[in-house]
């Protein structure tokens, strides 16, 4: 373990600091990933519902139940989608434990550098 002092005070760990900063690189990286994911599904989600509300108009101008037809499919899509997002969000709770060690350990370092 490589220690490097701080002044006259406390022994900092530099390969604990690197583990932390790659940790949180990590983190941010999958963070960015799930929020650009998401951001995706959202859009999707969206078309659907836009689809969706083109649909019920032209159905009270042409006919009910090809219409009908339409929406259940565009319905249908669109809670597919919802499934998939709540999928992607299922790993949230992993990256926010995971942000919250590497605040423990980050505030550990800061009130042993005080």
């Amino acid at each position: 373990m490589s220690r490097t002092p701080i002044g006259n005070s406390i022994p900092i760990d530099v390969s604990l600091l690197e583990d932390i900063e790659q940790s949180a690189l990590q983190l941010s990286a999958q963070l960015d990933a799930l929020l650009t994911s998401l951001q995706s599904q959202l859009q999707r989600a969206a078309s659907a519902t836009l689809g969706s509300v083109k649909v019920y108009e032209s159905s009270l101008v042409y006919g009910v139940c090809g219409q009908v037809e339409a929406c259940v499919e565009q319905t249908t899509d669109l809670i597919s989608r919802c499934d998939e997002m709540d999928k992607d969000m299922a790993s949230i709770s992993d990256i926010a434990s995971q942000i919250k060690a590497i605040k423990q350990a980050v505030d550990i370092l800061g009130a042993a550098i005080k």
